[in-house]
């Protein structure tokens, strides 16, 4: 599985759209325009292809800072959509993306994923640490929930703590 960022407006984007409209929106029944994919042009655009080169999933993302209640920034990833090709799913390949996506966040900072979950795939995300934040909404004729995962790089540090002073 590779994983690589897409342009938008690029002939590789319209593959991804094509996708996410045959496997989501059409689906689901959808109120998709091609207005709303004109708002993704700052969104993160992520093709997931095998060893063939073959498209088999995508990943629209957002990412953000927002600070903590100690006034620090976080870096905050939201996925919009984590689409897998229809004919592949089932057989744990949205596990794979989902867990390389969280490894490549971990990576690069990241302490909290969210995610727009409709509600026929809540189960799956709660497998994997996502829980529910919020109230139902409706997004493109879309019954969503907004779920929330803090994740972060384990240190060495912690692993190794050990208590450490004088006795009193």
């Amino acid at each position: 599985m590779n994983i690589t960022s897409v342009m938008f407006a690029t002939p590789e984007y319209d593959e991804l759209v094509a996708m996410r409209i045959a496997t989501l929106y059409e689906p689901l029944n959808a109120e998709i325009t091609v207005e709303h994919f004109a708002k993704e042009y700052k969104d993160v655009h992520l093709r997931v292809q095998n060893d063939q080169s073959v498209l088999i999933a995508a990943v629209v993302a957002k990412v953000c800072e927002e600070e903590d209640e100690f006034m620090n920034k976080r870096k905050i990833c939201l996925l919009r959509q984590v689409v897998v090709r229809k004919d592949l799913q089932g057989t744990g390949l949205g596990r794979e993306v989902l867990e390389s996506i969280e490894k490549l966040l971990i990576s690069k900072g990241y302490k909290e994923i969210r995610l727009h979950a409709h509600v026929g795939v809540l189960d799956f995300y709660t497998k994997f640490g996502y829980v529910k934040h919020g109230k139902e909404f409706t997004d493109y004729g879309i019954q969503l929930h907004i779920m929330k995962k803090k994740i972060q790089k384990k240190s060495e540090k912690l692993e190794k703590l050990e208590a450490e002073g004088a006795a009193y």
